[in-house]
């Protein structure tokens, strides 16, 4: 699961840095497929960098964020850990996170049905030398691959002409596939809003493409915009086709009036570079230091090669970790944990008496042997209830150590450890208990 979430922040954050550098300085000029191009780099690069086995920085933690455990709720007469049906905040994420996952893959699956349905009622004819199947319902054309949809009582006379060759275009610059690959980056990423505007960016784009195609086959500029408008009503299937109507006829039609961006204006993609080279670094800082070290041992003598081993272990057993790739346990699991904590903490005496309650925070080390060490209080409340927390959180029996890439490695948890009194050992303002 840990990967999952570093895999997810990470491919999140490279599609919103590179989708909002074309949002700012791109999406305005008449260079298509630059656009085109730039869009589908952006999205590979977020979905295959962060699958790299890289870390953020060479040697250091995997994280800054510490694992905090689910609060402990000591009282007077139990001590019970403070959940709804045992889930932690963690667990919750991930059911979330799934639960979108499988929905809009089941949305992908209702497309493709869909569209399969439709070929199958209507069956494929070769005319024009393209896949037509006609339609009786009121879509606007469309193409999926190599088909076109179109409505048989528009396609009379050749007056659909101009549509066919935009949807041809579609077809011979196999946009469907840049369709899927949105789709398979927003199933990935439902939650992150920068995938859908990526999508309909790249839908605009299209349509601008086929425009500008249908007008450099001699189609008079006039009569095809009124085609376009006389087309607006038409409905759109689902969003893996590329329709001639996707809700932008006035952009389109403005990018076909608009003079043609000068050359120079390219130089904005310079722009980019930047932030692709910083997305890069942010995401690949250490692996050069890491091929750099692999390569030293390669090459080094046997003396040389057992220093830099030595090094490695001593650097790994001072370096404290928050996040790893297997996180450490304890023995018999996290209920257990719960279970060794509600039969040791006791309310404390004082504490009692005094009518003191609140959260102790408790910070602690698991070590590459499972040990339990550097117990401290982050935050306390006094009256004995700090010391039986590190009382008890010291005596804890040894876990199954954390592992990075393989190797023992200290982790480092906070627990927090909540004293609580019924409102009988409570003590009012101004009274003496």
């Amino acid at each position: 699961m840990i990967n999952i979430i570093t895999y997810l922040v990470q491919s999140t954050a490279i599609l919103t840095v590179l989708y909002s550098v074309y949002w700012l300085f791109l999406r305005k000029d008449t260079f298509f497929q630059v656009n085109r191009f730039y869009l589908l780099s952006s999205l590979l690069l977020s979905l295959i960098v962060p699958m790299l086995d890289i870390r953020l920085f060479a040697g250091g933690p995997a994280a800054t964020v510490i694992i905090m455990l689910d609060p402990v709720l000591i009282t007077s007469e139990k001590i019970e850990k403070i959940t709804s049906s045992h889930i932690s905040w963690f667990e919750m994420a991930g059911v979330i996170y799934f639960t979108g996952v499988i929905i809009f893959s089941l949305r992908l699956m209702i497309q493709l049905i869909q569209l399969a349905i439709i070929v199958k009622r209507n069956k494929i004819t070769r005319q024009e030398g393209a896949n037509i199947v006609f339609v009786d319902r009121g879509y606007s054309p469309f193409s999926f691959f190599s088909l076109i949809f179109i409505r048989r009582e528009y396609y009379v006379d050749g007056k659909l002409t101009p549509v066919l060759t935009h949807e041809k275009i579609h077809i011979q610059q196999h946009h469907t596939l840049d369709l899927l690959l949105i789709e398979a980056a927003i199933i990935l990423q439902w939650f992150n809003p920068f995938a859908w505007f990526l999508g309909r960016s790249m839908k605009s784009i299209h349509e601008f493409l086929a425009d500008e195609g249908v007008l450099k086959k001699g189609f008079l500029k006039n009569e095809y915009q009124t085609l376009i408008l006389n087309e607006a009503m038409g409905l759109q299937v689902n969003n893996l086709t590329n329709n001639f109507n996707v809700s932008l006829i006035k952009n389109r039609i403005t990018m076909m009036t608009k003079a043609r961006s000068a050359s120079w204006t390219l130089i904005k993609v310079v722009v980019a570079i930047p932030a692709f080279f910083a997305v890069l670094f942010l995401f690949t800082a250490g692996s050069a230091n890491k091929l750099s070290a692999q390569n030293t041992q390669q090459n080094a003598k046997p003396t040389e090669q057992k220093k830099t081993v030595d090094q490695e272990k001593l650097y790994t057993a001072e370096t404290v970790f928050t996040v790893v790739e297997t996180m450490p346990s304890f023995p018999g699991g996290q209920e257990a944990l719960y279970k060794y904590l509600r039969e040791n903490i006791k309310y404390p005496e004082e504490a009692k008496s005094k009518g003191v309650q609140g959260t102790v925070f408790i910070t602690y080390i698991v070590e590459i042997d499972g040990s339990v060490t550097n117990v401290k209080v982050l935050r306390g409340i006094g009256s004995g209830c700090d010391e039986e927390s590190v009382r008890v959180v010291s005596a804890m029996p040894k876990w199954s150590p954390g592992k990075q890439r393989g190797v023992p490695v200290r982790v480092q948890f906070n627990l927090p450890v909540k004293y609580k009194l019924d409102d009988k050992g409570v003590k009012k303002d101004g009274e003496e208990k």
